[in-house]
């Protein structure tokens, strides 16, 4: 095992002689686009889409899925990678809590770090939760995708598995929303969202459970990117 001779002083040390001399550290430059889909606390239809307070104790909870199909962080590629991030969007400060599941099957050391970098001081990083109420899980994740379906599995601890809503307009289209009203990842997220109605949405970690089967879900794209 190597020993760093520098030790922490020395480091500090060092970064401040670097940082003088003009020369200053700097996160890489990343860039995720791919599907998305989330189960939550609403009933189907769910208002907070429309600015409207959810429809159960004015709470809003979901399991967010992120499936990037394609994504970099610098050198590295993040093609095919699966994070979850599982929050109470409605929660204040001071008693907020967020789960990550980032797949161990797929990731690498170096990719799971840039994924927890990425989703957690980047794309929720709106939620404010303190380092003490951050759980990061690295977990097999299965995940499946088609037009009118959409399901994750991590182990016993989360099944989301959503059914879209047949459009009455266009049978090839599920029922949309377009042109969203939705303030987080307002920007990110394209402006159609593709609904759907939760067969099955049960989550289990530490503190944390509950039952949403039959509550709503949406699918959309996402494009996050950083300097």
């Amino acid at each position: 095992m190597r020993v760093n001779r520098f030790g922490g002083a020395g480091l500090v040390a060092i970064m401040m002689i670097l940082n003088i001399s003009g020369v200053a550290f700097s996160a890489p430059s990343w860039s995720i686009e791919g599907e998305y889909f989330e189960g939550c606390t609403c009933n189907p239809g769910c208002p907070c889409l429309f600015g409207s307070v959810p429809t159960h104790n004015k709470t809003c909870k979901i399991s967010g899925v992120f499936h990037i199909q394609k994504g970099t962080y610098g050198q590295y590629t993040l093609d095919d990678q699966t994070v979850i991030g599982i929050t109470d969007l409605t929660a204040s400060a001071d008693k907020n809590w967020i789960v990550f599941y980032i797949n161990d099957k797929t990731a690498s050391a170096v990719q799971k770090n840039a994924l927890l970098d990425i989703f957690q001081n980047h794309v929720f990083s709106f939620s404010h939760v303190p380092p003490e109420r951050i759980t990061v899980r690295y977990v097999p994740i299965h995940i499946e995708s088609s037009p009118w379906h959409k399901k994750a599995v991590v182990s016993n601890n989360l099944l989301l598995d959503i059914e879209m809503l047949h459009g009455a307009g266009d049978p090839s289209k599920p029922t949309q929303i377009v042109n969203k009203n939705f303030s987080i990842w307002a920007r990110e997220f394209d402006l159609t969202l593709d609904m759907g109605k939760a067969v099955a949405h049960r989550f289990e970690e530490g503190k944390q459970e509950w039952n949403y089967d039959g509550r709503s879900g949406f699918a959309t794209k996402f494009h996050f990117n950083g300097n």
